[in-house]
């Protein structure tokens, strides 16, 4: 810790203006270590802290009223505690008066403080971004504790519960679980302010100061003072050190006056704000205690309903006049100003705060108070979801984007909105728009996530920098108390908006509006594939992604949409580049397609053949046949070690009358590849394809190719016996199976053979089978893979008591409830039903459960659609389309269909599209 003697000097801008009011807060510290009022209520608390610290657990709550002088307490400890050398201390003022009242500011100046004692799991020189991320990191620092042999860390948040914007119980993510070496100290009014922690914290009350000593304090400074006028001063303020500082201040100025009207005034803060605040100020206070931190004060003026003369006595013991504004030099005159005026004139001043950022806003006049409190204000006056959504928007990112600090206040008011957005969401008795509240809630995931990255790259670099600052440092010795060489943290809130990056890959934007677009009517699907196709068409977007979209389209539009795409990404020789162009050709006239098939093939590099000619023949089996059998001639030219890859996949595409000869010519080149009985893995693999079409003919060289396949017998197996049960031959099939020497293979083919056997053996195939699996080792992993052809050829009852008593996983009831819709209702509403009461932590695997949307009930839909949502939001960059983990935004159009219908689905798109343009 940094006492304010050698705290370096603030920076000029930015993230300074809470460092700044940090250093105030020590210079009020030090100022009442200069004048102390306490004696032996002080020294009892100080005992109660040094006991906990000896003998105590990891939480202690300085309780006491405002005004009975907590802060400085705290503070005059915390130095002392640093003097003495056994502890580090990260201590923290929450203070309304110094602008540190603010979450995101306090959480800043938290982590900052921590991060030189506590493992962060990030990078060096990275940090967290938005309120949430801060909490997540600041809980598995502290949590984690301080390393072995290192000196105790005192962590002590000073004005807990003058937070503004988050209460007590937000912070228990942080403070709940404290790692070894970790210990916290919270001041605060009352226990219940400690919110769910307060049941394993210990207390230590601060009692008021007796009145004799009162009058020995007072005797000290001002020994002029009569004794009726020291005994009064006792009695009015009760023992408060904080009343007692405004009193006696009050008669330095007017000792007649005041020390007249103290014979009669009542005992508490508000008699001495009647003393110390008389006449037209009386009014204005209020309006000082409703700003959530400093504020200019012609701002003010403008503001409130009060005449301008009583602004000119805004002087003396109850407001402090800093370079950041006017504030309330304590939070006990707040309370007393407010507790003067009745409930609709406290509710009309915070109408007018909130007003006046509306107006500010609009005007593009936004003051620096404005830009870091109006958030709060609206929340104070319970604004609507729209009013809040302007704190999501280009013009309020302009706004922070001219302060050093952005990302942390603007992630802050985007996060706060997606809370409201969220409970709206959930919650269908509240009323409201679901459409809205739904895309409230993705427009602010989609922001987040493209501020994250932005910042993302820059702290890449920033991390970079470190890590070769500390190379070149090696060996140097650190500061006192360093474990090793000094990395400079960012400054609190410190962070760029200059780099310009997309809120995601054009090609994931155009292949999440594809997948809700076909969630809409005609004539809106219309609209989103169009904004699909002009993210496809940027300049980075993949080819696959330009080729879906084009896909999509209609009429000669697709045709002259496919010459355009297949043109500009001939320009790309990639292999996203040549499958796209083969999907393309799909929607051109055959001779074109045929040209631009044979074009990518023949474009394919040698290393990378074997597997890039497999993908293109896959795509190029879905052409119409004249092309397909255009390929198929020009395949000749490749050596049958390639030719082989080629034909095995456009079998598939040829006419039905074709399809056996072709796939009996493809099956032979495969197998003339046969070489010390034993086939290569492509030809395994062009078996596995080709089995599904081969002639009866063909049957003894399939079985031939079953004992050639070695390592790849398992899967050749699998599908050679599939095609002996279509073609009528089940013994020959399950002889086959038999040859197979472990026993989980057996088991494994048999369990892919079930839905091929004729119904006459079925039930008895799957009684011996079901038998097995209870006693398999990957009962569980065959029942996923074959639930849904199960449940097609056994019927849902069948398949469901299996699942029953295997303990089936997600994914295995999912299919069988698609494979069967009586079935669903029922299945979805047991598994969401247990599926929503897991931890938040694993909502990761509630992606599985979106293809049953259809089937769930609407309070289930909401609460899923919300926390998949969520889990999309804390992740660093969430994606709007993965094929391969399904836990995206795109794959969540059937639930958005589900909660907000065709309108909500719409309302998605529009923002992945609006937010696109206006993001940086």
């Amino acid at each position: 810790m940094i006492p304010p003697s050698r705290a370096p000097d603030a920076p000029a801008m930015g993230p300074a203006a809470a460092e700044r009011g940090v250093l105030a807060f020590w210079r009020e510290v030090e100022r009442c270590r200069s004048t102390p009022l306490g004696g032996k209520a002080r020294t009892g608390a100080v005992a109660g802290l040094e006991g906990w610290l000896e003998h105590g657990g990891a939480r202690v709550a300085l309780l006491g009223p405002s005004g009975r002088g907590k802060s400085a307490l705290l503070g005059t400890w915390a130095l002392e505690l640093a003097r003495a050398g056994r502890h580090e201390v990260a201590f923290v003022p929450v203070s309304r008066r110094f602008g540190t009242a603010l979450e995101p500011t306090a959480l800043n100046l938290l982590y900052a403080r921590v991060a030189p004692f506590l493992r962060s799991p990030r990078r060096t020189g990275e940090r967290p971004h938005g309120v949430e991320e801060t909490r997540r990191d600041l809980a598995s620092m502290l949590e984690e504790g301080r390393p072995p042999g290192s000196r105790p860390l005192v962590l002590i948040l000073d004005g807990f519960d003058e937070a503004v914007t988050w209460t007590p119980d937000a912070a228990q993510r942080f403070l709940r679980e404290l790692g070894p070496g970790v210990r916290a100290v919270l001041s605060a009014r009352s226990l219940e302010a400690q919110g769910g922690i307060r049941e394993e914290t210990e207390v230590v009350a601060l009692p008021p100061i007796a009145a004799d000593e009162v009058v020995e304090a007072i005797g000290r400074r001002r020994g002029d003072l009569p004794a009726s006028v020291k005994d009064d001063v006792a009695r009015v303020s009760g023992g408060e050190p904080l009343l007692v500082e405004a009193l006696i201040e009050a008669l330095s100025r007017d000792l007649a006056a005041v020390g007249t009207a103290l014979a009669g005034a009542p005992v508490g803060a508000s008699g001495v704000l009647e003393l110390c605040a008389g006449g037209s100020i009386l009014s204005a206070l209020p309006w000082l205690a409703g700003a959530l931190g400093p504020i200019e004060g012609e701002e003010l003026f403008a503001i409130s309903t009060v005449s301008a003369g009583a602004w000119n006595e805004l002087i003396g013991p109850l407001v402090a006049a800093g370079e950041t504004g006017l504030a309330l030099r304590h939070p006990a005159w707040a309370e007393a100003a407010l507790a003067r005026i009745a409930p609709h004139q406290r509710a009309a001043i915070d109408h007018r705060f909130a007003d006046h950022g509306k107006r500010a806003f609009a005007s593009g006049t936004v003051s620096e108070y404005v830009c870091r409190n109006w958030r709060a204000h609206l929340e104070r006056v319970d604004a609507s979801l729209a009013e809040r959504l302007e704190l999501v928007s280009s013009a309020w990112l302009d706004v922070w984007r001219t302060r050093p600090d952005g990302s942390s206040g603007f992630i802050a008011d985007v996060d706060a909105t997606a809370a409201c957005a969220a409970s709206l969401l959930i919650d269908a008795a509240a009323g409201g728009d679901v459409v809205a509240a739904l895309a409230a809630r993705v427009r602010c995931l989609l922001v987040t996530s493209s501020v994250r990255t932005i910042l993302g790259f820059e702290e890449a670099r920033r991390a970079l920098a470190a890590q070769n600052e500390e190379e070149e440092g090696e060996g140097a010795e650190g500061g006192e108390g360093s474990a090793g060489p000094r990395i400079e943290m960012p400054r609190v809130g410190e962070d760029v908006f200059d780099a310009v990056r997309p809120i995601a890959d054009a090609g994931e934007r155009a292949g999440a509006l594809i997948r809700l677009a076909r969630e809409l009517p005609d004539a809106e699907r219309a609209v989103v594939f169009g904004w699909a196709i002009e993210a496809a068409s940027e300049e980075h977007a993949g080819g696959a992604a330009l080729a879906a979209a084009v896909c999509e389209l209609d009429g000669q539009t697709r045709v002259t949409a496919a010459r355009a795409a297949a043109a500009r990404l001939g320009r790309e020789r990639t292999e996203e580049s040549r499958i796209a162009r083969v999907s393309l050709a799909a929607l051109l006239p055959d001779s074109e397609a045929l040209d631009l098939g044979r074009a990518a093939f023949a474009e394919v590099p040698a290393d990378a053949r074997s597997d890039e000619l497999r993908r293109l023949s896959e795509a190029a089996a879905r052409l119409s046949p004249s092309v397909v059998r255009g390929l198929w001639a020009w395949s000749e030219a490749l050596p049958p070690s390639e030719r082989h890859l080629v034909l095995a996949r456009l079998a598939a595409g040829l006419p039905a009358a074709e399809r056996e000869a072709g796939a009996s010519e493809a099956l032979g080149l495969a197998l003339s590849l046969l070489a010390d009985d034993a086939l290569p893995a492509d030809a395994c693999w062009s078996i596995c394809v080709l089995a599904p079409h081969a002639p009866a003919g063909a049957a003894p060289a399939l079985v031939q190719a079953c004992a050639a396949a070695a390592g790849f017998r398992r899967p050749v197996v699998t599908a050679v016996a599939a095609r002996l049960c279509d073609l009528g031959r089940v013994d020959d099939a399950l002889a086959l199976v038999a040859t197979l020497p472990d026993a989980s293979d057996r088991i494994e083919v048999r369990s892919a053979l079930l839905a091929h056997l004729p119904a006459a053996i079925r039930e008895a195939a799957w009684a011996q089978l079901s038998s097995e699996l209870r006693a398999s080792d990957g009962a569980r992993t065959l029942l996923e893979r074959n639930a849904a052809a199960w449940t097609r050829a056994l019927g849902a009852d069948a398949v469901l008591d299996l699942s029953r008593e295997l303990g089936a996983t997600w994914p295995a009831l999912v299919a069988i409830a698609g494979a069967s819709p009586d079935h669903a209702p029922a299945i979805t509403r047991d598994l969401l039903a247990r599926a929503l009461e897991l931890p938040s932590d694993e909502d990761e695997a509630l992606f599985a459960l979106v293809p049953l949307a259809a089937s769930m009930t609407d309070p289930h839909a909401r609460r899923l659609c919300q926390r998949l949502l969520n889990d999309l939001d804390w992740k660093r960059r969430p994606d709007l389309l993965d094929d391969w983990t399904k836990d995206d935004l795109g794959h969540l159009a059937p639930l958005f269909a589900r909660v907000a219908g065709s309108q909500g689905v719409a309302e998605v798109a529009r923002e992945i599209a609006d937010v696109a343009r206006w993001m940086p």
